[in-house]
């Protein structure tokens, strides 16, 4: 319920008791628990500060310390993800693929010529 209505106040309804009292913490408490905090947020907060200013020497660092380490020989450089190829190169691959699926239907077909043939001697199927 709402403690002021316009300009009157108005007392609230249920008082508190005694055991609500003693559990509310001291205003002495309170105040030792306000100041940690704000101790323990300067600390954090200079912390951040340093860390601010190193940030550049210690990325300068960074990049020295990685200059003279070589890479390890089994790795394999990536390729470049968006390489253009030549026309010839594309034309070359479209013509292997073309010989590679025409090989494919010629000896499928053949295969099933012989089948069929043998069926007619043999009688496989009916």
């Amino acid at each position: 319920m709402a403690l002021f209505s316009g300009n009157r106040k108005v007392r609230s309804r249920r008082p508190k008791t005694a055991q609500e009292l003693k559990q509310e913490p001291s205003p002495q408490r309170k105040s030792h628990q306000l100041a940690k905090r704000a101790d323990e947020v300067s600390s954090e907060i200079h912390r951040l500060e340093c860390y601010i200013t190193a940030a550049p020497r210690l990325q300068r660092q960074q990049r020295l310390a990685n200059v003279n380490i070589v890479p390890p020989m089994e790795l394999s450089s990536p390729k470049p993800r968006h390489r253009r190829v030549p026309i010839a190169q594309q034309r070359a691959r479209r013509g292997e693929r073309l010989r590679l699926f025409t090989e494919g239907v010629f000896v499928i077909g053949t295969i099933a010529a012989v089948v069929g043939w043998l069926n007619q001697w043999f009688h496989f199927w009916h």
